[in-house]
């Protein structure tokens, strides 16, 4: 699963469909690959902190965990 669409479920608000990609992609490669995506995509830190903890707060939500 290309980070691109997971990225994008999570800013179009299909938090679930992100939740199955993350899984897909891989959970534990995942978070690290994803805030390397965030920094070659956005300038400043806020951004990337803004959806990096949109993200993760999303996925243990929504897997209860």
């Amino acid at each position: 699963m290309e980070m691109e669409a997971i990225h994008a479920s999570l800013v179009n608000g299909q938090r679930r469909q992100m939740v199955a990609q993350i899984n897909e992609y891989g959970l534990y490669n995942f978070w690290a690959d994803y805030k390397e995506y965030l920094r070659n995509v956005y300038v400043g830190n806020e951004p990337i902190l803004q959806y990096f903890t949109d993200a993760t707060i999303s996925y243990f939500r929504i897997t209860n965990q």
